[in-house]
């Protein structure tokens, strides 16, 4: 879920600094802030559900990678709409009864099952984004740049169900890793490797790297993404839409049994406390 330019207005910058892409003006990369990165990693290590922090981290590595990734989504008939348009596509994932029109089997139901299942909304990923200060919803100069970010934001849960992982740490970590072989953003590397790390740690015998190799072997092999029009894949049915994308199976992952997806990188508790066994019952 890479960032979009913190400033809103081209006045912010010098004119040598702005680039124009098919017509659209670019904010220039934002510094890159390694430590925030590595601080950040660890907040959402702790817990899993901060998205906050995956913008943070995201934000602090992202580099130039947004102009590299707009040049390429522009040269793209949809990502020409996304942005010209535009296409409200956080409006489209967000309207359940259209959503629940559809087919059975289709990747949109697959969609509204997952995000009523897991009590989410698109919107709530726009708001996690503004928690880290990544302002989605106000005035900007760099309308077309926003676009793609938010098309892309926003497609985060869509992209559990279209790769088939689910929202567990390991599923989480799986999903990143199409998402960094998608924008090649480091933010999204580095989240993978510390969490990598951090749930090997915890369950040394899961296949743990094995899922993320073959998360690996699956997104290097896959069709980009961003490229293609989410509105006509949301009517899809599900395994053609899967096909369509060049997404392959998971048996590794799905062999990890969903206890130990469940609880890898869950809050501890101490155990509620246990009277001594020589206590006797208080009258």
């Amino acid at each position: 879920m890479p960032s979009t330019p913190d400033a809103a207005s081209l006045a912010d910058y010098e004119p040598s600094e702005i680039e124009y892409i098919g017509g659209h003006p670019t904010p220039p990369p934002p510094p890159v802030r390694p430590f925030h990165a590595l601080l950040s990693v660890l907040r959402l290590v702790r817990n899993k559900e901060d998205t906050s922090q995956v913008f943070e981290t995201v934000s602090a590595l992202s580099g130039s990678v947004g102009r590299r990734m707009f040049r390429r989504f522009v040269a793209t008939p949809y990502g020409r709409r996304v942005v010209e348009t535009p296409i409200r596509l956080e409006e489209v994932l967000s309207d359940r009864e259209a959503l629940r029109a559809l087919p059975e089997g289709t990747l949109g139901r697959a969609y509204l099952d997952f995000m009523e299942g897991e009590n989410l909304t698109a919107d709530g990923l726009i708001d996690a984004a503004e928690e880290a200060g990544i302002d989605f919803r106000g005035e900007t100069d760099f309308e077309a740049f926003r676009r793609m970010y938010l098309n892309l934001d926003v497609c985060h849960d869509l992209w559990h169900v279209v790769t088939g992982y689910g929202r567990d740490a390991l599923g989480e970590l799986c999903n990143l890793v199409y998402t960094y072989e998608q924008t090649r953003n480091r933010g999204f590397l580095l989240i993978i490797l510390i969490g990598a790390i951090a749930q090997k740690l915890e369950q040394p015998r899961a296949k743990i790297i094995s899922s993320l190799i073959e998360a690996r072997r699956n997104a290097k092999a896959s069709n980009w993404i961003l490229e293609y029009d989410v509105e006509a894949l949301l009517k899809t049915p599900l395994h053609e839409a899967r096909s369509q994308l060049a997404l392959g199976p998971t048996p590794v992952y799905d062999s990890v049994p969903d206890e130990i997806k469940r609880n890898l990188l869950q809050p501890k508790r101490k155990a509620d406390a246990v009277p001594p066994a020589h206590a006797t019952p208080a009258e």
